[in-house]
């Protein structure tokens, strides 16, 4: 966020000097390619208008082709046009800012939500216009039959998908596979259920319109993250056919598994290429072959997937697309976790930091030795930690003489918490955990995370989340409430 920030200057320069404020969208539309080919991002962005709507389709750099992103809507902030991608794990904030030259500034950054501890620093690229390229009467035909599958899989209203994938890895002589099975159940307009069995654990993934939940029935256990709006897995990506790149080709029509289909084959990027079994009545996909050439380290691979079942249904039972930890007796996989971490760190010494504040002042946890120290592991984009802060600010004002410090600490930029901390009067003081450094000497993987360290230098509480209560008892044993 703070390279987005950082940028806003140049986005005003950048269209003062075209002078094209009024017109950014149709210097916008088209399709961009990114310069810099090397990149580890966005690789191409294409930008269409839709009446007085705006939306753009991007993708970014994956292996053995690009990832699409899919498409969202983009919508003017302060004149600058901005697309937010929200996947569940994470938030995407890309800026398009047209050039002089006729190229686009792309600056966009990422915040994880997934306690990975992952951060993005940001990224800032320009790209090229694409130029348009005449296409053959067979390239045609066999793009019109990706816009009838496509269309049949945006129109889906229940569906039931069993499906086998294997994904091979060649080189040399030698072949390695892996198997899994998938059982999908579909629901208009965001739902779904995905039991997956095979080389990897056995889980159950639920989207219920608002959350995600994933199910490890083996371990019973559960982790819970929002509901992504990307494509879904099979519906949205068969949905996007009429907007993925790479020349498609008629090469055969045969019959597959009892039904009629025509067999269009893909050429991807980097020498990869696709070849899709589709079922003339039905226009859905019966088989999928993805193959892509040995790499540097001339491993080569092609993904299978044969679906057994590819079904059209009236509605499927609502109950499928709940879950409900206390029924099925699982707990949290994060909450597993934080409390190995609160079994190694409590009773240990706490380990030392040294972070600033907001105002630049260094805090050394060693130097607060005799003194209690509350630690809130804590962001913007949290909400469970905004629900905590008023309760952390209240123990901050209210603690005994100084007795006990209290410290946010929080691994954003610092304008989004100073910014966020302001606009709700909040005074206690902030730590940039800058890398996530010290939330990585404390184990967190969820927040909130409680940390209390005793006047000794010992851990005497941590808690993934924020209990009032059980804070109030540990304080009081501590002597400082």
């Amino acid at each position: 966020m703070r390279l987005l920030l950082l940028l806003t200057p140049l986005v005003a320069l950048a269209q003062s000097a075209a002078g094209q404020n009024a017109s950014v969208p149709d210097l916008l539309t088209g399709s961009w390619i990114n310069e810099n080919r090397s990149t580890g991002g966005v690789t191409q962005v294409v930008v269409r208008r839709d009446g007085n709507r705006l939306f753009a389709h991007v993708w970014g750099s994956c292996t053995p082709i690009d990832c699409d992103w899919g498409e969202a809507e983009a919508e003017l902030w302060n004149g600058i046009t901005m697309i937010i991608w929200k996947a569940g794990f994470s938030t995407t904030r890309m800026q398009l800012v047209p050039q002089p030259d006729g190229r686009i500034l792309v600056a966009y950054r990422s915040e994880y939500h997934d306690q990975s501890g992952r951060r993005d620093p940001g990224h800032a690229e320009f790209f090229a216009r694409e130029n348009a390229q005449a296409i053959g009467p067979d390239v045609a035909e066999a793009k019109a039959l990706l816009v009838e599958t496509a269309a049949a899989y945006r129109s889906l209203n229940a569906a039931r998908f069993e499906y086998t994938e294997t994904l091979s890895l060649m080189t040399g002589k030698s072949e390695v596979r892996n198997s899994s099975r998938r059982i999908l159940l579909f629901a208009a307009p965001n739902r779904i259920r995905l039991e997956t069995t095979g080389s990897r654990e056995p889980a159950v993934r639920i989207a219920d319109g608002e959350s995600e939940w994933e199910f490890f029935p083996e371990a019973k256990e559960y982790t819970k993250l929002p509901q992504r709006k990307g494509p879904f897995p099979v519906v949205g990506a068969y949905g996007l056919l009429d907007k993925m790149r790479g020349t498609p080709h008629i090469t055969g029509r045969e019959v597959f598994q009892g039904h009629d289909c025509t067999i269009v084959r893909i050429a991807l990027e980097r020498g990869v290429t696709q070849e899709l079994w589709i079922d003339n009545a039905s226009h859905l996909v019966l088989r999928d072959s993805d193959k892509a050439p040995s790499d540097s380290r001339g491993v080569g691979s092609r993904t299978e997937t044969v679906f057994a079942v590819a079904r059209l249904e009236k509605e499927i039972d609502a109950a499928q697309f709940r879950f409900d930890p206390a029924a099925s007796g699982a707990k949290s996989r994060t909450e597993r976790r934080a409390e190995e971490a609160a079994l190694s760190l409590v009773g240990s010494s706490a380990p030392n930091f040294a972070l600033r504040d907001l105002d630049g002042r260094e805090i050394r946890l060693s130097e607060l030795r005799g003194k209690a120290v509350l630690l809130d592991f804590w962001g913007t984009w949290c909400g469970y930690c905004r629900e905590a802060l008023p309760a952390v600010e209240l123990l901050h004002r209210a603690s005994k003489n100084g007795e006990l410090k209290v410290f946010g600490v929080d691994s954003e930029a610092p304008e989004l918490a100073r910014d966020y901390l302001a606009k709700y009067g909040y005074t206690l003081p902030s730590l940039i955990d800058s890398g996530d450094r010290a939330a990585a000497l404390y184990h967190v993987t969820g927040w909130p995370t409680t940390v209390l360290i005793d006047r000794a230098g010992k851990v005497v509480f941590y808690e993934a989340g924020f209990d009032p209560e059980k804070l109030r008892d540990a304080l009081r044993a501590i002597g400082v409430w």
